[in-house]
């Protein structure tokens, strides 16, 4: 019997200061050591996942933007992207509806810098990113992007339903001073990818577990086996969980792992 388990990373592997509790480092390792499969499972890109204190943990594989990207132990499984012309297409809608976005590659970060301006989020992306990250007037037709997110603080939810709703995938995060939507292609999650995953490796769905905390971790604690909600998760994803462990910063992944006995 294999066992995968699939980490969300931000409130999940690290808290918002990018701060991995030791144990958490170690129940992955040992989790590891018993045969089990660890695998991030991120709305990140793979250009935003660069910290060497989270890759170093030594994964077995990355699925990135919310499932449009998959790799096992350094091999690329799938690279979902959104075509060009539909990207242009969509960036006049952007700009028409007044969205704030961001579009999210294998590669490269492109972010839309007159409407953010100094904005401490974006900022926080062009620090860290470089030349990597650049203005949304560079998207080109070699510009891999897998997925795109907005903050909709001038406008609303439902405007980003109607806007994009036929043409994409939508996460909307609703809760007080949150106005960001994850857009995907269509088909795309994170719960489809445990799918492949399991697909490509033979591996049985009831034998996967998920550890996630907010909205867009849904679709991979219902789609695995065995939800987790981490214990510092929002309402919806517990009430979603098939079991609810401890905050990230009181040892979540190290009990939630021992809690099903993979540790």
């Amino acid at each position: 019997m294999k066992n995968a388990v699939f980490f969300d990373i931000d409130g999940t592997l690290w808290d918002y200061c990018h701060s991995i509790p030791e144990t958490t480092v170690r129940a992955v390792k040992e989790l590891q050591k018993n045969g089990g499969l660890a695998f991030i499972n991120t709305g990140r890109t793979l250009s935003t996942i660069q910290e060497p204190e989270l890759l170093e943990i030594g994964f077995d594989g990355i699925i990135g933007g919310c499932g449009t990207y998959i790799e096992y132990r350094g091999k690329e499984l799938q690279n979902i992207l959104i075509p060009y012309d539909m990207l242009i297409k969509t960036r006049g809608i952007m700009k028409r509806e007044h969205f704030w976005a961001f579009y999210e590659g294998v590669e490269d970060l492109y972010i839309d810098t007159e409407a953010f301006g100094d904005d401490p989020y974006a900022v926080s992306f062009q620090e860290k990113l470089g030349p990597h990250c650049k203005d949304d007037s560079e998207l080109s037709p070699s510009s891999r992007i897998n997925k795109f997110s907005i903050d909709y603080r001038e406008s609303t939810a439902d405007r980003v339903k109607a806007s994009l709703g036929t043409m994409y995938d939508l996460i909307i995060h609703e809760f007080p001073g949150t106005h960001v939507s994850e857009i995907m292609p269509k088909g795309c999650s994170k719960g489809t990818a445990i799918k492949t995953i399991c697909e490509k490796l033979d591996i049985d769905i009831k034998d996967t577990y998920a550890f996630g905390d907010s909205a867009n971790d849904m679709g991979m604690l219902k789609s695995a086996g065995h939800g987790i909600a981490m214990g510092n998760g929002v309402d919806m994803v517990k009430n979603a969980a098939e079991y609810i462990t401890t905050p990230i910063d009181q040892d979540g992944i190290m009990n939630g792992l021992k809690h099903y006995g993979l540790i």
